[in-house]
């Protein structure tokens, strides 16, 4: 019952809100564009598209949409900035706007009754434009954001002629329809490992396997909590942070954050289990001096700064077999780092990358500069040039 009243208030909303947007087109002159990550977020490339938007091009009026309740609003610097997501206000702007603009979808359409939902996507004249948010080597989603699905098609943004061909081969779009321009928020992935409060930092982040979820103290029998706690009891490893005046911090997916409980036993003055909101995963790459992760594409972030990682791939047979779709490269040889099987590889490996003064191997500088046309910091203003065009 609270459901159905819910969707007859979006649908009243969007209704009333469509007839006035038809009243007022005629006397519109604004250039409305609106930003958005999901419902709760503002911390990556929706937030420093908006940010920059914001700073450098007035004549453009741009506005982020969000949960009323997203711990991120104090991100904004007053209430002229954000639209809360089912608003009549943010109804109104989605249906004037220009260009929509996120990196997870067009999710701020309101569930409405029927085909009113349908009708309502329709009546939209704004061009839909996808930021993305991970790089989409490493994950096939055919699935979810071919062009024939995906509701924000009309442009999508790439990082290299490589990343391109995914999206045109693979994807359905078309060639003009991807814009080779960067990511946003690669803009603010500056190198700060010598300003880092925890100095000669390795970050650890693995990513998280579906069948982590919602395991409680099961968590404790995964094979990432095994490996994660024995290189956090490695007397080896531990000698190695001692020696070397180095910290490793471990932070865990989003999905899996509520496991970092079983990790807290292990914390010291040298190893630190992080939670959201204690630093943001921005704030630790740019920290860190050494990334370990698995299957994450958070690494290429680092590498942008010309850092070195570790891809540690101890269930590498289970974890790819389980996915029904392959990634677009060999992650065992494509990667631009270090790959370790085992727990003596993984030490090993890292006590490497020390010796060599966290040097970026050349071997790697080659993959790297496949990946990314760019490494610069004016991904913002060439995004904003692409989706400017009409």
């Amino acid at each position: 019952m609270a459901n159905l009243v819910k969707v007859i208030s979006a649908t009243v909303a969007a209704e009333v809100t469509r007839l006035a947007y038809f009243v007022t087109k005629p006397f519109m002159k604004k250039r409305v564009w609106l930003l958005c990550e999901t419902a709760s977020q503002a911390q990556e490339n929706g937030y420093e598209l908006f940010r920059w938007i914001r700073e450098n091009k007035p004549e453009i009026d741009a506005y982020y949409v969000i949960k009323r309740d997203s711990p991120s609003i104090d991100k904004f610097l007053s209430e002229q900035e954000w639209l809360a997501l089912g608003s009549l206000k943010q109804l109104f702007y989605m249906y004037h706007a220009e260009a929509i603009i996120s990196t997870h979808g067009l999710w701020m359409i309101p569930d409405e009754l029927g085909i009113l939902k349908k009708l309502t996507s329709k009546t939209l004249k704004a061009k839909r434009v996808m930021l993305n948010h991970g790089v989409g080597f490493l994950k096939n989603g055919k699935q979810f954001y071919h062009k024939t699905v995906f509701p924000l098609n009309n442009q999508i943004m790439a990082l290299s002629p490589k990343h391109k061909a995914i999206f045109v081969e693979e994807y359905g779009y078309d060639d003009s329809e991807v814009k080779v321009a960067g990511y946003p928020r690669f803009d603010g992935m500056t190198d700060l490992s010598a300003q880092s409060k925890w100095p000669n930092l390795i970050v650890y982040m693995p990513t998280f396997r579906d069948n982590e979820q919602h395991l409680g103290d099961g968590f404790t029998q995964t094979e990432l909590f095994k490996h994660t706690e024995a290189l956090l009891k490695s007397d080896s490893f531990k000698q190695h942070l001692e020696q070397n005046d180095a910290h490793i911090a471990v932070y865990l997916h989003q999905n899996i954050q509520a496991c970092s409980q079983y990790f807290d036993s292990l914390s010291s003055s040298r190893i630190h289990i992080v939670r959201q909101g204690q630093h943001s995963v921005t704030e630790l790459l740019r920290m860190g001096k050494l990334l370990i992760t698995d299957y994450s594409s958070v690494f290429f972030d680092f590498v942008y700064m010309n850092k070195p990682f570790i891809s540690y791939q101890f269930d590498y047979e289970e974890f790819i077999g389980a996915r029904k779709n392959k990634a677009f490269i060999d992650i065992r040889h494509d990667l631009p780092g270090y790959v370790a099987n085992t727990p003596s590889e993984l030490e090993q490996q890292i006590a490497q990358v020390f010796a060599d003064g966290f040097a970026l191997l050349p071997a790697h500088q080659d993959k790297v500069k496949q990946y990314f046309s760019f490494q610069d910091q004016n991904n913002c203003e060439r995004v904003f040039n692409a989706i400017n065009q009409r």
